[in-house]
């Protein structure tokens, strides 16, 4: 018969010094117990693994030990120690509740409550899982606990305190169990590894103290099992191996493929997880922690929390400095929903795939991306008439408002933006536009660095230099004013229903060539609002731009004048014919219910 115990038994703590990531909970118990002041009821609360069940072992060896120390901690030496070591202590019963849960179970414990120790001070009940107990057994189990004889010391255990009746825990001194942090369990690791005789790599053993999900018992599962399939070595790839969880670099390359709007890569490297025998919602989880590290890596407060690897946290650093908040944002809002969404999915592989195309739907460089036809695809971009959609009630009212707060400055407002349609970080002001294929290449280099690496790889600088020559070559045509209003026009007539107010704006405000240079355009709007819905368009409106002028080097800045409001729509009939002359279907409308304003 092999001598062999497992680590979780063989380095249970034996005393309140040895227990791991609870030491306010430790010293609250140890100090009792030195001023003698305790409790006749203990109810311990907590996830699994964290130290329940031996802190109260040790609670209850260390108020039966003869020769207890200054620090109020059993001598593990003497007859009533080595008794409760062994566990043959009379003093010393343990009940499971899962399985004892009937009122007869109850019954034999309370007639044996009144029995004293033969040898110590005190008899300890251990009831672990607690929360297990009928209704009928805690109701017959409320006197005891109340008032048990002054020898009887109870400690209940339990992983779901709110299943335990209030009664129940009114009668107890409760104690909250901590999950212990991934530091605390990776040096309790290190230390068995040690004593083991056990080759174990660090950033492996901090793998398995966050898989562990902040419970010992797990992690010490986790370095038997792992050390069993190394051979006494405990890697980094065994840990991923046997845990079957993905590696950091296939996060780090679906992340830039979506970024990059690669949907097909997506698509490929998903098919290669799957047929590796990876679940589809394990993927998802695995991403959704993925993502989180990674917005929590863009601010050195929040960098503090990240629970990774050192080596991954910096390489997390590095993605989280180039990449947009607001798009992990929504990559992170796609995957949380993704769980429900997976359960109740009878195609669930499509239901992955079809999570990640909406990430890389939210990314300006993929051809998913939500914006109007151009000239490019081949399709006919010049409509015959150009109207403008009736504003709803609500939009009409919002834009009389936004017009008041205009009207009471009296100096204009600049709103300088100059985008590229490669722009896709907040903050950076890139100067020229391009076409499709260069904008693959200027999202590249916009990361500046391969997200598997960390480093500007060979394939990379073929890229940079293959767009030196592109920008080398870019078009330069001249247009005139009426050319760039046409092209203006043009793409506003395409907007997409949903865009209305970007639209009545691109087609109320008319940009102009700046005196000197063809390629600098100038626009003025009225207020913040319709800035900000001309900013967010801009990388498509400078793309459509670039291909309908053949110029590559347009800019456009925005200026915001509250002095254009000044003298329009000041008066009923001027809002009326406004809108009247813009929308066809709004004079019709007007017409019909007779709505022409008095003058």
């Amino acid at each position: 018969m092999s001598n062999f115990v497992v680590s979780a038994r063989k380095y249970r703590p034996s005393t309140f010094a040895s227990v791991v990531g609870q030491e306010a909970l430790t010293t609250t118990l140890r100090n009792a117990i030195l001023q003698d002041k305790l409790s006749h009821a203990y109810l311990f609360c907590g996830p699994r693994g964290v130290g329940k069940t031996s802190c109260a072992r040790i609670f209850a060896k260390t108020i039966n030990c003869l020769h207890r120390t200054d620090k109020g901690e059993a001598c593990n030496e003497c007859e009533s120690c080595v008794a409760a070591n062994e566990q043959r202590s009379y003093n010393i019963f343990e009940l499971d509740a899962a399985s004892n849960n009937s009122v007869n179970d109850i019954r034999q414990l309370t007639e044996q409550v009144y029995i004293p120790p033969s040898v110590g001070k005190y008899r300890v009940y251990i009831i672990d899982e607690v929360h297990m107990l009928s209704s009928s057994a805690f109701n017959a189990f409320l006197k005891t606990l109340e008032e048990p004889p002054a020898h009887a010391i109870f400690i209940l255990a339990t992983t779901e305190k709110n299943k335990v009746l209030p009664t129940i825990i009114s009668r107890c001194q409760v104690h909250d169990f901590n999950r212990i942090t991934p530091e605390d369990i990776t040096r309790h690791l290190q230390y068995v590894a040690k004593e083991e005789n056990i080759q174990a790599d660090t950033e492996a053993l901090q793998l398995i103290a966050i898989s562990a999900d902040g419970g010992m018992r797990d992690a010490l599962s986790m370095f038997d099992q792992i050390a069993g399939f190394g051979n006494g070595v405990i890697t980094i790839q065994g840990v991923r191996d046997n845990l079957n969880l993905l590696d950091e670099d296939e996060y780090f390359q679906l992340l830039a493929f979506i970024l990059q709007g690669k949907h097909d890569q997506v698509l490929l490297l998903i098919d290669a997880l799957l047929r590796r025998g990876y679940e589809g919602d394990n993927i998802m989880r695995g991403f959704s922690t993925f993502l989180r590290n990674v917005l929590l890596s863009q601010s050195p407060e929040t960098a503090s929390i990240v629970e990774a690897p050192d080596s991954i946290r910096q390489r997390l650093l590095k993605a989280g400095q180039y990449s947009k908040t607001q798009l992990l944002w929504e990559f992170l809002k796609i995957s949380t929903a993704f769980g429900a969404q997976y359960k109740n999915s009878s195609e669930k592989r499509l239901a992955l795939e079809v999570a990640l195309l909406k990430m890389v739907e939210k990314c300006p460089t993929s051809s998913l991306y939500p914006t109007p036809q151009n000239e490019a695809d081949g399709t006919s971009s010049t409509p015959k008439t150009v109207t403008s959609p009736t504003p709803s009630n609500s939009e009409q009212e919002r834009t009389a408002n936004e017009k008041r707060e205009a009207r009471k400055a009296p100096e204009a407002k600049v709103y300088r933006q100059s985008v590229s349609t490669t722009n896709t970080q907040a903050g950076t002001t890139p100067t020229t536009t391009s076409s499709t294929k260069h904008n693959i290449s200027k999202a590249q280099q916009h990361f500046g660095f391969n997200l598997l690496t960390g480093k500007t790889t060979v394939e990379e600088q073929k890229l940079q230099k293959q767009e030196k020559v592109a920008l080398s070559e870019a078009r330069n045509s001249d247009f005139s004013n009426e050319d760039l209003h046409k092209a203006w026009n043009s793409y506003a007539a395409k907007m997409p229903k949903g865009q209305m107010l970007v639209r009545h704006a691109m087609l109320s405000y008319q940009p102009h060539i700046v005196t000197g240079t063809v390629a600098d355009l100038e626009v003025k709007v009225g207020n913040d609002t319709e800035a900000r819905q001309l900013n967010d368009q801009l990388p498509g409106i400078l793309k459509y731009l670039a291909d309908s002028l053949q110029n590559d080097n347009i800019r456009i800045q925005i200026e915001i004048d509250n002095t254009i409001q000044d003298n329009e729509l000041k008066t009923p009939e001027a809002k009326f014919e406004h809108f009247e002359k813009t929308n066809e279907w709004f004079a019709k409308f007007a017409e019909d219910l007779d709505l022409r304003p008095m003058s």
